[in-house]
């Protein structure tokens, strides 16, 4: 992860043949003129602007057609470089795209989310939903750089910050128990939280150069996630907010399936409730069920969940009964 003011310098290194900015309707118009007023080499190589919907109805395998149709009519050959500038929405389509057109051209990530700067820039992971199942089409691309600015944080709603939270929590949660009680006991402001982005970042880039492809290490960052997605869908929330009630929900699997401390659990669902609505799932968990068992980590007809033993320590857990 770099900082923004590199950017420049790097897009001048590379002298790509083409450069292209992916945006939805929010970024370009909250975002790209803070781009565009620190990068120069954007405007004066005439990037080609490229817009979608700012709606996650629309991170689809249709969406992404069209955006290689643009690429293919832009006559894009494969030293062409797509700069997505956008929250997750963004990363995980324009990775997508970038990594399957002409097999893979370069990607650069400008996250422009606290949510996106501290996960969905960071690692790889690119994917468009199907069929109502989140991420379920997707690919592994490490050509993409990172470049970030706290700037952009200005352009965020408090709900959207807390997106970013629930994210950082969830990083904090599986990794480091310091880290955790400094965000618990820190107020959620762009302020205060702008001094954990690199902390929380460095972390998920640490734990995904050991296990890029999601086979051990890297699956406990999916904490919250196999509930967050199902909610997600289903009450169409942020995926933050999702991710929250998933961890919520998960804490308490830890205590019963795992011996998590009930004290610690506690300390950390009450600055859950704190902050995210947690709607009556419990009633809704036929339906969730359904959705859960779509999950891609899943395996043997069991739903995977990763739980923790302690903060920094996590497992994997398949439960297939008493899932209230």
């Amino acid at each position: 992860m770099k900082k923004i003011e590199e950017l420049q310098s790097y897009l001048k290194e590379k002298n790509f043949s083409q450069l292209f900015l992916l945006v939805d309707s929010n970024t370009s118009q909250h975002c790209m003129p803070i781009l565009l007023e620190k990068i120069d080499e954007i405007t004066d190589r005439q990037a080609t602007l490229l817009e979608i919907p700012a709606d996650e109805g629309h991170k689809t395998l249709k969406t992404a057609e069209d955006i290689i149709n643009s690429l293919m009519e832009s006559k894009a050959d494969r030293n062409s470089c797509l700069i997505s500038l956008g929250g997750g929405m963004i990363m995980d389509l324009g990775g997508f795209v970038a990594s399957i057109y002409k097999r893979g051209i370069q990607n650069i990530n400008v996250p422009t989310t606290l949510l996106s700067m501290v996960d969905a820039a960071i690692g790889g992971k690119t994917a468009v939903n199907h069929s109502d199942i989140k991420n379920i089409i997707g690919t592994f691309n490490f050509q993409s750089e990172v470049f970030v600015d706290t700037e952009f944080l200005n352009t965020l709603t408090n709900e959207q910050i807390k997106d970013g939270v629930a994210e950082m929590l969830k990083t904090f949660l599986v990794a480091d128990e310091n880290l955790c009680e400094t965000l618990l006991s820190t107020p959620i402001s762009k302020e205060t939280l702008s001094t954990l982005i690199t902390p929380c970042a460095e972390i998920k880039e640490r734990i995904v150069s050991q296990d890029p492809y999601d086979s051990g290490i890297r699956k406990k960052l999916n904490f919250g996630h196999t509930l967050g997605h199902a909610v997600e869908v289903f009450y169409n929330l942020s995926h933050g907010h999702s991710v929250a009630i998933g961890m919520y929900y998960a804490l308490g699997k830890s205590v019963q399936y795992c011996n998590f401390p009930i004290e610690k659990a506690e300390k950390i669902k009450q600055f859950i409730l704190a902050n995210y609505e947690i709607p009556p799932y419990e009633k809704d968990m036929p339906q969730l069920v359904s959705l859960m068992r779509q999950d891609k980590k899943n395996e043997q007809g069991k739903i995977s969940f990763i739980l923790l033993e302690d903060i920094g320590q996590s497992c994997l857990c398949s439960i297939d009964g008493d899932l209230i």
